[in-house]
């Protein structure tokens, strides 16, 4: 089972034995889990430069064809 502190790359997979080990998990620490990973999450996209990025290729205004 992966820990908080297995930081995986973007492209890493977890694997289904890893994903069923999580679901067995005591729902108070699932939840505490994700807690922590969605905080992580909320960080990574609110830093500066990542922010002005995701602006630029979200940005603008929707033209439908």
């Amino acid at each position: 089972m992966l820990k908080e502190q297995d930081a995986l790359p973007a492209q890493a997979t977890v694997s289904l034995a890893e994903r069923r080990a999580f679901m067995k998990l005591p729902l108070d620490e699932r939840r505490r889990i994700l807690s922590e990973q969605s905080e992580r999450a909320a960080r990574y996209y609110e830093q500066e430069q990542d922010t002005q990025g995701r602006e630029r290729w979200q940005g603008g205004d929707i033209v439908e064809l």
